[in-house]
């Protein structure tokens, strides 16, 4: 007998419970949108505040029943806690999983989407929740860039960005004075009455326990090819966490702008999928049944969101192909860790309640496959039958 999805109630939260719609906003354009109107800000307030994170993951412990503990792994380079809620041990024998969001700032749905999740594995008595738990160790690390969540504006207003609060400190790392700044620390960043930070995605190393040290200065400022070099507080405790847990399998969300899904179809695409980041180094390489297990997960949820027929979640797409090992998808698969991204559409404040539940969908689809040994029968061949993403495209309606 067909199990009802255990994501039902929670997949079908409208837009209009998370974010007050615009009402003056043109529904559709060529390409098809949403579009913002050239005067609209996407409004933020109604998203999780950096504030507000800690005593809402309490509060879902609070109602668990044990079921889920909550704990604080780190700091951010500015000093905000990060936090991490644990569902079950590896210890135990669980399978281990791990989830992690908002590695940029200004990417933030993966932390709406991640307490949906959340709350329905920590109440819910629907027979696959318990199973998952059962079988799973599953952790989350719902929000990792603390600082670029919170970035404001020179008039207070929070705008989010990508990086975090960070300076460069050659001598923190014994480096001579004068060392170059690694590439991922934007040089406009560096100019005066800018505030400096790193794009932490691009801070990881396949050796996990790498730092910099006396006589690292030829290595900076290294290029997006090759690995990072874990200077950000961030990326260090993230990688921390992944030791700890070892996971079987690592998601990780994000946004990116807009594409069509082909030079033909202007439909635009409303995730991106990808689970093939990087090749490997010599002294890493990427173990072939981590990669088809990666294969295997990205299908299955190209699968399922296109079975719910013709709906937005039909436009999907498979990321450009990249050679990262510097993120943190290509240090953990390097790692012995399948994965996937997770890359929504984030420009349409009317779509966002959508872009939501698919995650959602997605990521409810997934544990429910690796928990139940659902992975085996899909092919891992047909991770290239994913259409590779169309053009990127503007804002029809902007004035540029």
């Amino acid at each position: 007998m067909r199990r009802r999805a255990f994501l039902g109630g929670v997949a079908g939260v409208g837009a209009g419970a998370l974010l007050p719609s615009l009402a003056h906003a043109d529904p559709q354009s060529i390409p098809n949108g949403p579009w913002n109107q050239p005067e609209q800000v996407v409004q933020k307030a109604a998203l999780t505040a950096n504030t507000e994170l800690g005593p809402k993951l309490e509060q879902i412990a609070a109602r668990s029943k044990g079921r889920m503990a909550v704990e604080v792994v780190g700091r951010s380079a500015a000093g905000w806690p990060i936090h991490l809620a644990r569902f079950g041990e590896p210890s135990s024998g669980k399978l281990p999983v791990l989830i992690q969001t908002q590695i940029h700032g200004g990417e933030p749905l993966g932390t709406e989407v991640v307490l949906h999740l959340m709350q329905t594995l920590a109440t819910s008595s629907h027979p696959t929740v318990r199973g998952i738990l059962d079988r799973l160790a599953l952790w989350f690390i719902p929000r990792l860039n603390m600082d670029g969540a919170d970035f404001r504006n020179a008039e207070g207003f929070l705008v989010q960005r990508r990086q975090n609060t960070q300076a460069w400190t050659p001598g923190e790392w014994g480096l001579v004075g004068g060392t170059p700044a690694p590439w991922y620390l934007p040089r406009s960043l560096l100019q005066p009455g800018s505030v400096s930070g790193y794009d932490i995605n691009r801070d990881f190393h396949p050796d996990l326990t790498f730092r910099l040290r006396p006589g690292d200065e030829p290595l900076l400022p290294g290029a997006s090819e090759l690995p990072g070099f874990f200077v950000t507080p961030e990326a260090r405790t993230s990688a921390a966490v992944f030791q700890r847990l070892r996971p079987w399998f690592f998601i990780d969300h994000h946004h990116r702008g807009s594409n069509t899904q082909s030079e033909t179809d202007n439909q635009l695409t409303t995730l991106q999928v990808i689970g093939l980041v990087t090749q490997g180094t010599a002294a890493f390489p990427l173990d072939p049944a981590v990669r088809d297990l990666s294969f295997r997960v990205n299908v299955l949820v190209w699968d399922k969101l296109r079975a719910l027929g013709n709906s937005p979640f039909g436009g999907i797409t498979r990321y450009p192909d990249v050679e990262l090992p510097g993120t943190a998808l290509g240090s953990y698969a390097l790692n012995g860790s399948g994965i996937m991204l997770y890359e929504t559409r984030s420009v349409a404040q009317k779509s966002m309640g959508m872009l939501i539940r698919q995650s959602l969908i997605g990521m409810g689809a997934t544990l429910e496959a690796v928990a139940f040994d659902q992975l085996d029968t899909i092919d891992p061949a047909r991770y290239l039958d994913i259409p590779p993403a169309g053009p990127s495209i503007g804002n029809p309606r902007s004035d540029l």
